[in-house]
Parts: structure tokens; sequence; C-alpha cells
């Protein structure tokens, strides 16, 4: 059994959501007791390599192709798929970025495996991941087994896991060839919009209190600090 992980470049760092990513990794690796391979890509690909070598994996995939230093959902959809191809999965881990929302579909739909998106949990029972899914605006929790061959495509809400519990290591880097054309790419795509409040990264947060009129007078905001 093998799982593979997709992590995102973030300005030349592993994007948050891919850590708490290998984080639901190792656990399910070693439940299942499976192999555990990391993909990297783009122009920032050895960086990422690096430093996700640094981390308790069998093995770090690096991508590197002139058609990927740019991301587009078109080039990068192609290359997940060729990648998955070649490693033959059981799954295929992401965190629910942005650009994950963007490209994962396309490559559900080139391989034609269902992609469970924005889960908070996995757990396994009788030998088989179970993953937990918020439904109904986050009253109810659901607990979904995948059905059929794989490889099946999760991805795992924000914070999900906390990268607090990384397990460190010393994996092995390999550089993996892919069959891109630049006829592939239809799409262009723009920078990354960036959201910001007060420069903190709410989306990362365990736990938001805001204040209203209640608090009464601004003197008053330190209580709920």
């Amino acid at each position: 059994m093998k799982i593979l992980i997709m992590l995102e470049d973030n300005n030349g760092k592993i994007h948050r959501m891919g850590l708490e990513s290998i984080v639901a990794a190792q656990k399910m690796a070693s439940e299942l007791k499976g192999e555990l391979r990391a993909v990297v890509m783009g122009k920032n690909a050895d960086a990422l390599a690096d430093e996700a070598a640094s981390y308790k994996l069998d093995e770090v995939i690096k991508v590197k192709d002139s058609l990927l230093d740019n991301y587009s959902a078109d080039g990068y959809a192609e290359a997940v798929k060729q990648i998955i191809e070649k490693e033959n999965p059981s799954y295929v881990l992401f965190g629910h970025s942005y650009q994950v929302r963007d490209y994962a579909p396309k490559v559900s739909a080139k391989l034609m495996q269902p992609f469970l998106v924005d889960n908070v949990a996995v757990k396994v029972e009788n030998g088989k991941a179970v993953f937990t899914k918020q439904m109904f605006n986050a009253k109810l929790f659901s607990d979904i087994v995948p059905n059929g061959e794989g490889p099946y495509l999760i991805s795992f809400q924000s914070a999900a896991f906390s990268s607090d519990a990384l397990e460190r290591g010393s994996a092995s880097i390999i550089d993996a060839n892919i069959d891109l054309d630049s006829s592939m790419i239809k799409t262009e795509s723009e920078p990354p919009f960036k959201e910001e409040a007060g420069g903190l990264d709410l989306t990362a947060a365990d736990l938001i209190v805001s204040v209203g009129r209640g608090i009464g007078k601004e003197e008053n905001i330190p209580i709920a600090q």
C-alpha cells in the first residue's frame, strides 16, 4: 500500500496545509503499514524536496519541467495525473488550498477516480482508512470509506492536523520525468490572491474570538483577550 502526498509551493517553502497533510499521511502509513512518498514540482522543486526530505517519508519525488515553473491548472493536473499513473498509489493526499481546489478536480476527471474533499480527520478501521467530513454547516460529521479500486484523491481542511505533530526523518530524493507539451496548457493563472486580516492567517487558527457591541467599550477588549 502506497500513499502519495502532493506538496504545494509557498514562496520556496512547503505550504502549511502540505505539512498538515504529511501528518495525516504519517498517521495513515503507520496504521496501514504503507509506504509514504511526497511529490514536489515547480520552479522551487529543489528547495521543496530538500525540506520534505527532512520528514519521516520513504521517498521524495521531484518533478521539474519548464512548463511547471508558473502554475497552471492544466499543467499541474496533467503532471500529477502522470505521476499517479507511474506510482499507482492507494491514496493521494492534498491540503485543501485554493490551488488544489483549482486543479485536483481535473486530476479526478482525468483518472475517473473519486475526490473526497475538505476532510477534517482520518482513522483506520478493519484495515481501511475512514475519512471524516463535516456536513450541513458543520452541524453533522460523516464518516466516509471509499469504495472500489484506488487511487483515492483526498484533501484535508486547513488546520485539520497540527504541523507540530510532524515526525522528522531523512528521506531519499529521486527525479521523475513527465511528458508535458505546451499544447496541453490552455489556461494562464494570475498571481495568487492574498487575503489579509491584520497580518494574521485566520485559516490557520484553532480558535477565533470576536467581539461585538456587547463588549460595551474599547477598554473592555482585554477581557476577551
